[in-house]
């Protein structure tokens, strides 16, 4: 008996992109970086804390120095290059990208940018990106005359 699946219209088109891509010599992503000049975006995840949120990106390869963090407003950018060390030898195959990286995230309005740090461990970059004391909550007392008095 033969096993059914699902069509997926998406995966034609996504397919069909490739495909394009690969006859006019582009590589994955926005479609229109030409080979050579590829870049990438590292993998990204975002996590909702109790006092704010953490970004943290899988940056094996580069080092501390070689990424720059920007904050411009409710903008952060993460930039930076890997670059291919190695030395001789043909390259039989990669599945590691090189090049160029740019990440851009618009961060909360609740958000204090003047506390954001960032430390670097084992090629993973992790931001801290801590609530503004304003957007925390707190409890609020009442005043007044007590009942019993």
């Amino acid at each position: 008996m033969t096993n059914l699946t699902r069509w997926n219209p998406f995966e034609e088109l996504n397919s069909l992109h490739r495909d394009l891509d690969r006859v006019f010599g582009y590589t994955r992503g926005d479609g229109r970086t030409p080979v050579g000049e590829a870049s990438w975006a590292p993998a990204t995840e975002v996590a909702t804390l109790s006092d704010g949120w953490q970004v943290r990106m899988a940056l094996p390869g580069i080092e501390p120095g070689d990424v720059r963090i920007d904050l411009n407003g409710n903008t952060l950018t993460v930039a930076g290059e890997r670059t291919n060390r190695r030395e001789n030898g043909e390259l039989n195959r990669t599945e590691i990208s090189y090049g160029k990286f740019e990440r851009m995230l618009t961060l909360p309005s609740n958000v204090d940018t003047d506390r954001v740090e960032a430390n670097f461990d084992n090629g993973m970059l992790d931001l801290s990106l801590p609530l503004a004391e304003s957007a925390k909550p707190r409890r609020i007392e009442i005043g007044g005359k007590s009942a019993g008095a």
